[in-house]
């Protein structure tokens, strides 16, 4: 039941014990117990007796989000201002003339923005009547005042057939101009992609404004009440975790980053061109941080700013100091899909940085990337984050490896850990011992003023929390803050017995032997090297999330294993990098889950691609291949050897959206709207993608990984099919 709070009276049922019960509920949808007021009705003649329940309460007022520029700014105008307000630079001598001249830049860009930016007009939502429906309207209203005078009952009939005629009418009305709608949705610039937006809500997550539980188990109603308790929440997780490992390594750590540090080369500082490249290259549709600076803004910067810019940058590397007004980062909540919304736990927070910072990171980046791939920091078997790596080829590497296990007639014990939450509680001074000794002096430093003294707030509605410390964690949406975790966690313990695949934060660990007492233990040691390694690092897994799974083609399982003195869950299925991995690597879990998947995503969907649904074909077709293929698609070269039964599942789903979106009738094969709409089947998909995924990684820089495709021709004694055994059927 919900309540709306118009002002105006609501009337509830004649039952005066759930009043109450009523204005409970009122009060918990953020109606003061002030604003109700409730009083009986003696004015009909029947024996009940009714309650008028009076609420007032203010009306919402949804305000325009606050943007810098749109359509209609006159950016020849900006550009004048600009270079009006930069004929005479700012100092950039010392660490507080970079913070002003920073400020002096920010608001500078701001004000010329929106001088050269008019207002939008008010527009109004008011749709048009047709005319026969505002007769219809004007008699059915002239027969009920008639009715209301006279209560006779042929007048009544007439008012009722009214009533039933203007229904109808609205209706085909409201039909008619939906379909129009449909019929007029196009995919090209030229109507402004109102095909995707009209799609926009399918593939966005929906936000809500539940009440939020605090701490005190009170309830956070208003916008900076929701505001306050998320801040509250994320200023606990952006903490290290407690240190569980030896208090020597701990001293150890902090004695070296105290070592006071003397400069040994000098920085290569940055051109105006290296700026200007790096600007253009930047995706204009990006959200800005709480400066409200914009990629677009930049790139429309003239020939001073970009200077302007350029100086800053040599500025920060020379002075090696970030300046503070990019050390804060504006975080809006997102709930995760089927959590509970009162709890703030259940939201995810996505950090939105200032981008004039995005791009000295960038800067940064083409700076240390040579470093790190001259020194091979990185481990071989880490694959996130890293150019032309994807999770294609880590999946492959793993399932290569069970099938040799498979071959072999070995047990393969597998665990596949859930590290919490990864990315905001990394050890600062961990990571800076580790730069440190790694890096140049000059490139630590500035690393150090990139993690130190950062801060956060948080925004819901319109509202804003205080400014709170961040003390763990790498800065999430940052350019920098995967590479610095990859870092963080280079030296994680192998061994030549044990298979260790990582991608970022997900981790997989394989051992294979003939007795499942012995890859259990081998397994184990490796988990016990991980376990000591964690606790040095204050990294934390989660033990009842992780995953133990014992890949065998034998009757019988693997042992269990324990990670920090707590047994590792055992299951048939691990879900990994978005693929499902079975026992026997059959992909009928994987495939059965996507199934499902594109079901529920068919069923949003229905209203564009439906039978009655007027848009155009082309349309339909192409929502089909750029919404609902990908879903099937992933893992493709993969899944793709799978028996025929389990690929045709995903074969007549295809069928399906073919002859709904066409309309086809029950004689017209499948063979022939494939042919006719040019649409290729799911084999010929698979044989596509395998010979595209067998070019890609013929030359790929990971030695671990141009391997996988190659042609063994070993007799094997199974006949179980490989990715590189599909286009073998194409020969």
């Amino acid at each position: 039941m919900d309540v709306v709070s118009t002002g105006q009276p609501t009337y509830w049922p004649s039952d005066r014990s759930k009043i109450p019960d009523l204005i409970d509920f009122c009060v918990t949808k953020g109606i003061t117990r002030n604003n109700i007021s409730c009083n009986s009705c003696w004015d009909l003649s029947s024996d009940h007796s009714p309650i008028i329940i009076n609420i007032q309460s203010n009306i919402k007022v949804t305000l325009k989000k606050c943007t810098l520029h749109n359509k209609k700014t006159n950016w020849i105008l900006f550009r004048y201002l600009i270079d009006e307000a930069f004929k005479v630079p700012p100092p950039l001598k010392t660490e507080d003339d970079i913070t002003n001249a920073v400020e002096f830049f920010n608001r500078n860009v701001q004000n010329a923005a929106w001088n050269s930016t008019p207002l939008d007009k008010y527009k109004s939502d008011a749709q048009s009547v047709a005319p026969n429906i505002l007769d219809i309207i004007k008699e059915k209203r002239k027969t009920r005042k008639l009715w209301q005078q006279n209560r006779c009952p042929d007048t009544k009939k007439i008012f009722n057939h009214k009533v039933r005629e203007l229904k109808q009418l609205l209706e085909r009305d409201r039909n008619a101009s939906f379909q129009a709608y449909l019929e007029g949705l196009d995919a090209t610039a030229a109507t402004d992609y109102s095909l995707w937006k009209a799609t926009k809500k399918i593939k966005r997550p929906i936000v809500t404004s539940s009440p939020l539980r605090k701490l005190d188990l009170s309830w956070a109603r208003s916008d900076q009440e929701k505001a306050t308790t998320f801040a509250e929440h994320l200023e606990k997780v952006f903490q290290p975790h407690p240190y569980e490992g030896s208090p020597e390594h701990e001293k150890e750590v902090i004695r070296f980053i105290d070592i006071p540090d003397q400069d040994d080369i000098e920085p290569d500082y940055f051109t105006k061109s290296e700026v200007e490249n790096i600007i253009k290259k930047a995706n204009s549709k990006k959200a800005p941080g709480y400066d409200l600076i914009t990629n677009k803004v930049l790139q429309e910067l003239p020939d001073s700013g970009i200077t302007l810019l350029t100086a800053i940058y040599n500025a920060i590397t020379k002075l090696k100091l970030i300046p503070p007004q990019w050390k804060v980062a504006q975080i809006i909540m997102l709930l995760k899909p089927n959590k509970q919304p009162e709890d703030p736990k259940s939201y995810r927070p996505i950090s939105l940085l200032p981008i004039p910072s995005k791009i000295y990171e960038s800067l940064i980046s083409r700076r240390l990337t040579p470093l790190i791939e001259q020194c091979k920091l990185i481990p071989k078997h880490q694959f996130g984050f890293r150019r032309k790596h994807a999770t294609i080829e880590q999946v492959h590497r793993l399932i290569s490896e069970i099938d040799k296990a498979f071959e072999a007639k070995k047990y393969c014990a597998g665990v596949f850990l859930d590290i919490s939450q990864a990315f905001d509680r990394v050890w600062h001074e961990g990571l800076l011992f580790k730069l440190k000794s790694l890096f140049p002096t000059y490139m630590y430093k500035i690393l150090k003023s990139f993690l130190e003294n950062r801060h956060f707030l948080v925004q819901n509605g319109e509202a804003l929390s205080s400014l709170c410390p961040i003390k763990a964690g790498v800065p999430q949406g940052s350019v920098l803050g995967s590479t610095l975790y990859l870092i963080y966690t280079s030296d994680l313990p192998t061994s030549e017995s044990i298979i260790t695949g990582t991608f970022a934060d997900d981790t997989a660990i394989l051992a294979a032997h003939s007795d499942p007492v012995e890859a259990a233990e081998l397994l184990q040691c490796g988990l016990n090297d991980i376990s000591i390694w964690l606790k040095k690092w204050r990294i934390k897994a989660n033990e009842t999330k992780s995953v133990n799974v014992t890949f065998t083609l034998r009757r019988g399982t693997c042992p269990p294993v324990k990670l920090n003195n707590l047994e590792v869950p055992q299951s048939d299925h691990v879900r990994y990098l978005g693929l499902h991995l079975d026992k026997r690597l059959t992909w009928q879990k994987h495939i059965f889950t996507k199934r499902k998947q594109l079901g529920l995503q068919l069923r949003k969907m229905y209203w564009l691609m439906g039978r009655r649904s007027q848009l155009s074909l082309s349309s339909k077709l192409l929502l089909y291949k750029t919404i609902l293929k990908p879903i099937w698609t992933y893992g493709i070269q993969l899944w793709g050897t799978a028996s025929h039964s389990n690929i045709d599942i995903v074969q007549r789903f295809q069928n399906k959206i073919l002859r709904l979106i066409t309309g086809a009738l029950w004689f017209v094969t499948n063979e022939q709207l494939h042919h006719d709409l040019q649409v290729t089947t799911v084999k010929q998909e698979i044989l596509f993608y395998t010979n595209k995924y067998k070019e890609r990684i013929k030359d790929h820089p990971n030695s671990l990984a141009n391997v996988l495709m190659e042609d063994n021709t070993t007799i094997r004694r199974l006949k179980r099919k490989m990715p590189q055994d599909t286009l073998k059927s194409q020969q």
